[in-house]
């Protein structure tokens, strides 16, 4: 061995040791496949991205959920107050719109559910507030697991139109080893009989 070659031995050492221990330190943490642990990532940034910042690492292996489907119960879509004539009646209430809000924390998902439409007054009404019972189901296959009625109440000018929105956000739904989107079922409809605890028996899907 010449001179020249054992002096070159010693730095090569001297530049392997300092990533040996680097990588020997992040082998006490136990990673999934494909999963990269915080000292590698920051020697990788730091080595080949000197003025970059890489993206933040991704949780490994996160389960994701679907949120369940909104439907509307079926003749609940409007609300007609008075006669069966247009002069009878008094003001109608119709659903135009809904949707719903999902998020998992702790094995449960919570669900926000929103319906919007419009109170329109008729010729026999008179301006003032006027009630709009909302009411929102969840089913898990045919038994109920919520069951509330939401309502508000608008103020209806003579001869005019108002929108409205309801919101229930106190839907807390078990999550399992099943998709919740195919667990559960949410039925919406306008409610006048809420008060006695009806719940709607039937879906109509759209």
């Amino acid at each position: 061995m010449n001179r020249q070659a054992a002096s070159i031995k010693p730095r090569k050492a001297m530049l392997i040791m300092p990533l040996a221990l680097l990588l020997a330190g992040c082998g006490g943490t136990k990673l999934g496949e494909g999963q990269v642990s915080e000292g590698e990532r920051k020697f990788t940034e730091k080595l080949l991205f000197p003025t970059q910042k890489l993206p933040e690492a991704q949780p490994f292996n996160k389960r994701e959920y679907s949120c369940p489907t909104v439907t509307l119960q079926d003749g609940t879509a409007s609300w007609r107050v008075g006669g069966d004539s247009a002069r009878g009646i008094s003001h109608q209430a119709s659903i135009h719109d809904f949707a719903r809000e999902c998020s998992v924390e702790g094995g449960v998902m919570r669900v926000k559910v929103g319906v919007s439409g419009r109170v329109v007054m008729g010729e026999a009404g008179r301006a003032g507030g006027y009630a709009v019972p909302v009411r929102v189901v969840v089913r898990e296959g045919d038994r109920t697991v919520h069951s509330r009625v939401v309502s508000t109440s608008v103020s209806v000018p003579d001869s005019g139109s108002v929108p409205f929105v309801v919101l229930d956000d106190a839907i807390s739904l078990n999550v399992t080893d099943k998709d919740p989107g195919d667990m559960y079922s949410i039925l919406v409809g306008l409610d006048p009989q809420g008060s006695r605890g009806k719940a709607p028996a039937r879906k109509r899907q759209r």
